[in-house]
């Protein structure tokens, strides 16, 4: 059995993906899966986790990418799109659910509710959208550790327009909007980048113990 560690000295940021190689279903059903039980704040999961696999679409994406290859030629990419809605109604049906699950009256949990209501409602809607989009980026990393658990190269990228992956994929109909995404599948051998020594501040020089 491999570590957190030893996967994560094995990731890198994939620039080239081999297309001829398929990427299982059970793999990539358990990245979206680690997507889904990622830890967020409050537990709300102000977010969708969107799939393309399909290689008409994923071109189109191409070019609110700048035409980088990888968001083209991939096994699926996935984009993390952030709710623009969080508001009392979200929250409702979210407590709603806490007690449906866990076998709670109607109501029980009312103080939490207002807690998350007083927290989040407070905000300008703007800054509960920037909120989500924080919460995008930790479903992120856990979904790129499950990736390299499984021996899945991936390559996180904001190198995108989210106006242009918002208008592609219908996401503002749907009040989300793409935060960011995560080209998953097989590296290429002609990936240069995969040899390239890891860099990173030691140990001494990035951790205070206070």
């Amino acid at each position: 059995m491999t570590t957190i560690i030893e996967n994560l000295k094995w990731r890198y940021a994939t620039k080239g993906f081999d297309t001829s190689k398929e990427l299982p279903a059970a793999d990539l059903d358990y990245i979206l899966e680690a997507g889904r039980m990622s830890a967020t704040s409050f537990g709300l999961q102000p977010f969708k986790i969107v799939m393309v696999t399909d290689e008409a679409k994923k071109q189109t994406l191409m070019g609110h990418a700048w035409n980088q290859a990888h968001v083209g030629e991939n096994s699926a990419l996935i984009i993390l799109a952030a709710r623009t809605d969080v508001d009392e109604a979200m929250i409702a049906d979210y407590t709603a659910r806490i007690e449906a699950t866990r076998g709670l009256p109607a109501g029980a949990v009312d103080g939490y509710k207002d807690m998350m209501v007083g927290s989040l409602t407070s905000r300008p809607i703007e800054h509960r959208t920037i909120w989500a989009q924080k919460q995008c980026y930790i479903a992120l990393g856990t979904m790129m550790m499950a990736a390299a658990e499984r021996g899945v190269d991936s390559c996180p990228m904001e190198g995108f327009s989210s106006e242009g992956f918002d208008e592609v994929l219908g996401l503002t109909a749907h009040n989300l909007t793409a935060s960011v995404i995560l080209p998953v599948g097989y590296h290429a051998e002609s990936d240069a980048t995969q040899h390239y020594a890891k860099v990173r501040r030691t140990a001494e020089d990035m951790i205070v113990r206070m």
